[in-house]
């Protein structure tokens, strides 16, 4: 049987609402505010640190959190500094900005840093990403790839990311702007993994990788591709747009629930209940 971890992951889409309905962000707090630790923002995504360090700690001192720290990893070197390594306490929670998913994973991945994280996410440390931190959680990692078009081949740019959900690939800002093609293309080139796009300002929480929850104004998509009976992917001089045909698709709002293992959507109350 898996051993999954006892962490908590909550998946931003992006663009958070940081001003009026700031639900998601709030939901942050409270975890801050359950494992009684810091907030530690990780801006090694982006090239504006400053920027966002002060946006998010104005929003978070507004919701009743008082303890935030900012950890910026310019070059890999920095994830091996103990003064960093520090930063990550057992019950910190750890907040992934915006900005560059390759940023992430090539500054932190598999650094001291990045196993101390993974130890304390095994024993029940929460872990936010918004945007690219959304997109760099999963085993595999969609990098790039055009928007508001049908997927075609030698178009996606895919890479691993820091493997903290397995089975699943991950796009953010995904009815704003419209990657429904990109994320349909990523699980054709492998259906093992479910596929997530989830809305600017919403969000996903998934308990310890077996199911999540939605929240936020927008909605979560899941491509399913166990049951495609066919992709183009497959044809020896394959071009153009990919053909896939019988792929599984849910669409689900603000409290709706998805069993990972079963892979199919639960009723709330089920999940309520569990």
């Amino acid at each position: 049987m898996t051993q999954h971890p006892k962490g908590k992951l909550i998946i931003i889409g992006g663009h958070e609402d940081k001003e009026n309905d700031r639900d998601i962000l709030e939901i942050v707090a409270q975890e801050v505010k359950r494992l009684k630790g810091p907030l530690v923002l990780m801006t090694v995504a982006t090239q504006l640190p400053e920027d966002l360090i002060e946006t998010y700690t104005r929003v978070f001192k507004d919701l009743g959190v008082e303890d935030i720290q900012s950890l910026d990893i310019r070059e890999r070197d920095d994830g091996t500094e103990k003064d960093n390594i520090r930063k990550l306490s057992q019950n910190a929670v750890i907040f992934f900005t915006g900005g560059d998913q390759l940023r992430i994973t090539s500054q932190v991945g598999d650094s001291l840093l990045y196993q101390r994280m993974l130890d304390h996410f095994q024993h029940g440390a929460t872990i936010v990403g918004t945007s690219a931190g959304a997109a760099a959680m999963p085993e595999t990692m969609l990098v790039s790839g055009p928007s508001d078009e049908s997927a075609s081949n030698s178009t996606l740019s895919m890479a691993p990311g820091l493997g903290l959900l397995p089975g699943v690939v991950i796009d953010s800002h995904f009815a704003q702007r419209g990657r429904i093609g990109r994320l349909l293309g990523a699980v054709a080139q492998n259906p093992k993994n479910l596929g997530i796009g989830i809305d600017e300002d919403t969000a996903i929480i998934v308990e310890q990788q077996k199911h999540l929850q939605v929240v936020g104004s927008g909605a979560v998509y899941l491509v399913d591709g166990s049951t495609i009976t066919y992709s183009s992917l497959s044809e020896k001089t394959a071009e153009g747009i990919i053909s896939i045909h019988d792929v599984k698709l849910h669409v689900l709002a603000a409290g709706d629930c998805f069993d990972f293992e079963e892979r199919r959507p639960v009723s709330r109350d089920t999940e309520t209940s569990a």
